[in-house]
């Protein structure tokens, strides 16, 4: 029996561990069902014939570590058991926690980041041991818990563990398929500086009409935004490109065989033009070598919808996150944005940082990309589209640049419209039964192919 005959007639339990996982709340600052999910996992690995060691630090959710196979390679495979918040929760069509299938879309929060890709991989064990015996590979699998919010110890944890983490690759969650069905995988991350800042500039509201003669916290904080970024795109934070690393002629080559559907995006995001009215392979370098300065959110005084309230708020604040490239720093970051505001009259404004990732790339040539982009040419009927790193941000650094571990993610179940981070996320249940094969296909490529 093929692997793609396995899958197929076992499909309904394999959907059954999906809904069973996605069942669960595993949101941050729910400690009880955090743990809920970790010890799922543990028992599913258990049953897969795992030998599963939990990783305690500190205040984080158990990471967990589970090893599984023999061989003479090694391949780390990271992903997370934690998912996003549902808010706005009325703007779901079902319950987050309760999944449902119509036709045939699978709609639950966590069912594309990351419990898709985690289940996909579980079951491939399983059909792995049923079609062909024992695996080829040792495989290591590290799961933590607290990567939505920003994996804040995962430097930590690879600090006091890594020596347990050691494989010749690491494969890294899933990156996804486009919008025509070409698997997507990617080999590198953006880094992340993620920030607040707030300006308190009276001492309670005021009536409106105070405005006339007191400075409002609400202008100073627009203004200072202003400073940071033109409306082409370009960040005007002072120094805030020294450390660019200009894409490579490798990287270039990369770049140029992407296909990226310009007019299906265009649609997707509402939009007539991009940002700079960027096309072509402009457009493409911009998008995974241009890091960014976004405004994520603003909070200040009355905002009732539908409603009145003439106000001089007291303060106001904005959330910033910047997506940088290497070989910039994200610490370095946050004192360039300190100074640069110091030095145009807002040293008022209070910075209080959050996620804080650095960016990563790995070699296109290493065995566990190759072995990505071989088993895809296997499994998947459109080329696989390999880009040089994600646009997203993850906690890559610490295995790809700290343990030297050359990392790839691979084609994973999430599509443009499975709305990760959102209300109604989704997978396609065919989605998700080609990640099961293809799991089994790049298994085999990573022990079989040459170094």
């Amino acid at each position: 029996m093929s692997v793609r005959e396995f899958v197929e007639r076992n499909a309904d339990r394999y959907v059954g561990w999906l809904t069973e996982a996605c069942s669960i709340p595993s949101l941050a600052g729910q400690p009880d069902d955090l743990g809920r999910m970790a010890q799922w996992l543990e028992n599913r690995f258990g049953e897969l014939g795992g030998r599963v060691h939990r990783l305690p630090f500190e205040a984080a959710p158990d990471a967990l570590l589970a090893k599984l196979g023999t061989g003479g390679r090694t391949v780390l495979v990271y992903d997370h058991y934690d998912v996003q918040p549902v808010d706005p929760i009325e703007l779901w069509e079902s319950k987050p926690f309760s999944p449902e299938v119509r036709d045939g879309v699978f709609y639950a929060r966590g069912a594309a980041d990351n419990k898709g890709d985690l289940v996909a991989r579980l079951a491939a064990l399983d059909v792995y041991r049923e079609v062909y015996g024992d695996l080829p590979v040792r495989i290591r699998f590290l799961v933590e818990g607290e990567e939505e919010t920003g994996s804040s110890s995962f430097e930590g944890l690879v600090s006091r563990y890594g020596e347990r983490f050691a494989a010749d690759g690491c494969i890294w969650e899933g990156t996804g398929i486009d919008h025509v069905g070409r698997p997507e995988l990617v080999l590198g991350a953006k880094g992340l500086a993620y920030v607040e800042l707030v300006h308190r500039g009276l001492a309670d509201d005021q009536h409106s009409s105070v405005a006339v003669i007191a400075p409002s916290p609400v202008w100073h904080l627009v203004e200072a935004l202003m400073t940071l970024r033109d409306p082409s795109g370009k960040v005007l934070i002072d120094g805030f490109y020294d450390d660019v690393v200009e894409p490579s002629k490798e990287d270039m080559e990369l770049l140029e065989a992407l296909p990226f559907e310009e007019e299906a995006e265009r649609t997707r995001l509402g939009v007539e033009e991009f940002v700079g009215g960027a096309t072509g392979v402009e457009l493409v370098r911009r998008f995974y070598y241009e890091p960014t300065c976004n405004i994520a959110g603003i909070v200040a005084g009355f905002t009732v919808p539908g409603a009145s309230k003439t106000v001089l708020p007291k303060e106001a604040m904005a959330k910033l996150d910047m997506r940088l490239v290497p070989d910039q720093d994200p610490n370095d970051i946050v004192a360039k944005l300190r100074k640069h505001l110091d030095s145009r009259g807002f040293a008022d404004i209070e910075i209080s940082h959050f996620s804080m990732e650095h960016p990563v790339r790995s070699p296109s040539n290493s065995l566990v990309g190759r072995a990505a982009i071989s088993a895809a040419r296997e499994v998947f009927t459109q080329p696989a589209s390999v880009a040089p790193m994600m646009i997203g941000t993850g906690p890559m650094y610490p295995v790809a640049r700290t343990l030297g571990i050359p990392v790839v993610s691979p084609a994973g179940v999430c599509r443009p419209e499975s709305n990760i981070h959102a209300p109604n996320e989704n997978v396609r249940v065919a989605d998700f039964l080609d990640i099961i094969e293809y799991t089994v296909a790049w298994i085999r490529a990573f022990a079989e192919l040459d170094a």
